[in-house]
């Protein structure tokens, strides 16, 4: 058995000069064998999709998805035009900021603890909005000149508007529920679904929790992880986690810097074998690699590398100097001097493509797992 991993020429002294600086740990990028990889649960038999219910009631609230409308000051416009949006997260302090604020974000702690996202198809977000609409829809009335138009098209007068009768199916959706719970070595992903009332905003649990256990099979910049696992046909799930955010010079401004790269850190794009992309803000993306005697598949994702302060100066930067004044009181200086930080405040980064393969020889037992990095575009500064 064989296994694999490289890191192309170009990025070998650059990143392992930025990558054991710009972590806390040491970088790495190893695999293990592929007949090492945890074995995947066999999958149960394909069940029918659940039959959506008529309606949910508002008191009942099940399934880890929570619903939320903004503010009425901030949708009054909206629902006198007959409309409205409802939103759902992932987790209820999220929805309760919706709804008291108008609007959300994620949790701004470490990547490193478990987290949820959410989908009505296939890719899962942090965040849904759907379009309500709160009572029919009444078209304009046509001026006398586009009436004169329909009448030569034989378009006009219109067929009656149609009368929607019985409750709105349409208005139950079913949502996916995701929970990724990391570890040094290991993640774990599990699944569960809940139908959600647009209507009412009640929510209810439907079907049985999923779990699949994902081990780790190599580490890119800032602790990037890239899990694996198998299934005894040769197919395998794969799944790259995000970037850790670095610590700042300045305590202070962690907070800050959180919430400023967050979305950053959290962007994966991936390149399917077959060619279509999937791109997530939920800070890990997914996808199934399958090798056969003499043929292979890979996927490239990219992601944020983000790293260590330079030692160049930055032209760029605002300065003190150019704010100096004779008659400034100590106050002011200090207004200044704290201006001019933020102002400055920083992060650089760099994109990173982590391309996985699985390939397989004619002579060979098992497939060769490999993970491979480099540099995918030129550093950037974000600030924040």
């Amino acid at each position: 058995m064989r296994t694999k991993t490289a890191l192309t020429p170009s990025l070998c002294l650059a990143a392992g000069i930025a990558l054991v600086t710009a972590s806390p740990q040491e970088a790495r990028a190893e695999t293990i064998p592929f007949d090492k990889l945890p074995v995947l649960p066999a999958a149960p038999a394909a069940a029918s999709t659940p039959e959506a219910p008529e309606k949910i009631p508002a008191t009942e609230h099940g399934g880890g998805v929570f619903t939320a409308l903004q503010p009425l000051a901030d949708r009054k416009n909206m629902e006198e035009q007959g409309y409205h949006y409802v939103h759902l997260y992932a987790t209820e302090r999220e929805a309760q900021d919706m709804a008291s604020t108008g609007s959300a974000d994620p949790p701004a702690g470490e990547s490193t603890g478990p987290r949820q996202c959410i989908a009505s198809g296939s890719s899962f977000s942090p965040h849904l909005s759907f379009y309500v609409r709160t009572k029919p829809y009444v078209p304009p009335k046509p001026s006398q000149a586009q009436i004169a138009q329909l009448v030569k098209l034989h378009r006009w007068p219109p067929p009656p508007p149609k009368v929607e009768k019985g409750p709105h199916k349409d208005r139950v959706e079913l949502i996916h529920i995701e929970r990724i719970v990391p570890t040094p070595e290991a993640v774990t992903i599990e699944t569960t679904e809940a139908f959600v009332d647009l209507e009412t905003m009640g929510t209810r649990a439907v079907g049985t929790k999923t779990s699949q256990r994902l081990s780790r099979v190599a580490s890119g910049p800032n602790e990037i992880g890239i899990f694996a696992a198998r299934d005894d046909k040769g197919k395998s799930v794969f799944m790259v986690t995000n970037p850790q955010i670095p610590p700042t010079s300045v305590e202070e401004d962690r907070q800050a810097q959180l919430q400023g790269l967050r979305s950053a850190a959290n962007r994966l794009i991936a390149q399917m074998p077959g060619g279509g992309s999937s791109e997530t803000g939920c800070g890990y993306v997914r996808f199934a690699l399958t090798a056969k005697p003499g043929s292979g598949q890979m996927a490239t994702v990219l992601a944020t590398a983000f790293l260590p302060p330079s030692t160049e100066p930055d032209e760029s930067e605002t300065t003190e100097e150019q704010f100096e004044s004779t008659a400034m009181s100590e106050a002011q200086i200090k207004s200044i001097k704290e201006m001019v930080h933020r102002q400055n405040r920083g992060q650089r980064a760099r994109p990173v493509a982590i391309n996985v393969s699985l390939s397989q020889l004619e002579s060979e037992k098992d497939p060769l797992l490999s993970v491979t990095l480099g540099w995918a575009g030129s550093e950037q500064k974000l600030r924040f």
